[in-house]
């Protein structure tokens, strides 16, 4: 019966542990720089997203420059990951993209 508990409370643990929130913000694309992606919205606050998913990269490539100073809806997900130093990382990926502007 021991072995069972532990087993349940290590399952919910580990599946609490990976948890992602999804968040909306309007800015501006202002390039790729150490592959990571800069977007500012209207208040000058500047937005570095890690990584972009697959289905995204399959509508838009932005390493195209023609997609620089275009405003778009971002919809992106917050993941905290722990590295191999035991240090928390939180991990910016964008989900979807609407563009605002032509």
């Amino acid at each position: 019966m021991k072995t069972l508990l532990i087993t349940l409370v290590t399952i919910v643990s580990l599946s609490f542990s990976n948890i992602q929130d999804t968040s909306t913000v309007h800015a501006t694309f202002d390039g790729i720089e150490n592959e990571a992606y800069y977007f500012s919205d209207d208040e000058d606050t500047v937005h570095v997203f890690d990584t972009v998913s697959e289905e995204v990269t399959k509508t838009f490539d932005l390493t195209d420059e023609k997609y620089n100073g275009m405003k778009f809806k971002i919809t992106y997900s917050t993941e905290t990951i722990i590295d191999e130093m035991e240090d928390e990382i939180i991990v910016l990926t964008i989900v979807n993209l609407e563009t605002l502007t032509k």
